[in-house]
């Protein structure tokens, strides 16, 4: 983990001199472009995000579903707390295709805002459509603030600055996150989780065994094919192992734990149920009225009140 470089320490760029005489100023002018280069990114995710908003609720409410992999509807959206609607909104955003257009949102507002864009953040949004969700384990964490990762799916090395999951992570723990490559250098998404590193085994087996399933209807498909159209698998596996694991399963409060939003969704669809139920019933009550009525009206038939437009007089005729 990176240390808090004191200004009379000595400065980590080894000229020998204190950290206050040497790169103190450059290192402040360097957080200070972060600090615009993230303003800058939220302005524009905020723009991404009310765009999402303009989605179908029912377009949105099935992309849900498939996220939190159950029936939740409205309920489930609604008793989700902020920091798992960030998760789904990096997802939805960035990887859910459309029904209609089979397109992601992002590529929807690349071609409906994209022209009216700044050409940074053009590049921007065109630099994050290849983007994914992936499993990656901290290998270490520099004074510049810069991780080094290993995709544990693809034995890749990556670069990425670190958003504060170095700092609470030791060597070995795992991030489930999204690197976006713009600006430079890359960086872990908004929505990045930290894990513990007991559970790479198990996860990477999950992740393969979808890989394979999924290569079986798309012959020959890349694990960033599998991705970028299959990252709510990351969100399954951590469903599952709260909904198996239990409370109070987790070593350190700084890794994610879904214990909490199992219980919370668990609820949701049991309301969604209850709800269903009561329609159901309420449906029920009024054909059974309506059956009643019409058992009713027949009995004043046949004892004798004649129907109108059937009206027939002693001794008459029925005309036909």
């Amino acid at each position: 983990m990176m240390n808090k470089i004191g200004r009379n320490d000595p400065c980590p760029c080894g000229s020998g001199k204190k950290y206050k005489n040497c790169c103190l100023s450059k290192d402040r002018a360097a957080r200070l472009r972060e600090s615009i280069w993230r303003r800058d990114e939220q302005l524009l995710l905020d723009r991404l995000i009310a765009f999402a908003q303009r989605a179908d609720l029912a377009q949105t409410i099935v992309a849900s579903n498939l996220f939190w992999n159950g029936n939740y509807g409205v309920e489930g959206l609604n008793a989700l707390d902020k920091d798992e609607i960030k998760r789904f909104l990096d997802w939805y955003i960035f990887d859910y295709r459309m029904e209609q257009s089979g397109k992601r949102l992002i590529e929807l507002f690349s071609a409906e805002i994209g022209p009216s864009l700044l050409p940074v953040e053009q590049e921007q949004i065109r630099t994050w459509q290849s983007s994914y969700l992936s499993l990656y384990r901290i290998v270490s964490s520099d004074e510049q603030g810069l991780l080094t990762l290993v995709d544990a799916l693809q034995s890749s090395t990556e670069t990425a600055r670190d958003n504060g999951l170095g700092r609470l992570g030791l060597s070995g723990d795992l991030i489930v996150g999204r690197i976006l490559r713009s600006p430079e250098p890359a960086h872990l998404s908004w929505a990045a989780i930290l894990l513990p590193s007991m559970v790479e085994a198990s996860f990477v087996a999950f992740c393969k065994r979808a890989y394979e399933d999924y290569q079986q209807m798309h012959f020959q498909a890349s694990w960033p094919d599998f991705l970028s159209n299959s990252g709510y698998i990351f969100n399954h596996y951590l469903l599952k192992s709260a909904a198996e694991g239990g409370q109070n399963r987790r070593p350190s409060a700084a890794y994610y734990d879904a214990f909490t939003t199992v219980e919370k969704l668990r609820a949701a669809e049991k309301r969604l149920q209850e709800r269903a139920i009561r329609e159901m019933e309420k449906q029920r009550r009024a054909e059974q009225r309506v059956q009643e009525e019409e058992l009713e009206h027949l009995r004043q038939t046949r004892g004798g009140i004649l129907l109108p437009g059937h009206v027939r007089y002693k001794g008459s005729r029925e005309l036909e």
